[in-house]
């Protein structure tokens, strides 16, 4: 039961599309800008565009038939 169970696959795939631009977006864009001898810098936080991803990834899976869960391991 996730967040993204009300979207149909499509549109799964056009948002995992998006966040990931967005996540590119982030990493690669400058993280300070300077002007007339004032500068300010900008922490690139991605953890949540990252939950994000993962959760829509997970919500895909459980459609298409794959694990919706981690490995199992015996020791």
């Amino acid at each position: 039961m996730g967040i993204y169970r009300h979207l149909s696959f499509s549109e799964l795939q056009a948002t995992r599309a998006r966040l990931m631009a967005s996540l590119q977006d982030r990493l690669t864009a400058p993280t300070s800008a300077a002007h007339i001898g004032r500068s300010v810098q900008y922490q690139q936080n991605v953890a949540e565009i990252r939950k994000e991803i993962a959760a829509v990834s997970e919500e895909l899976d459980r459609r298409s038939g794959g694990s919706s869960r981690g490995p199992i391991y015996v020791v």
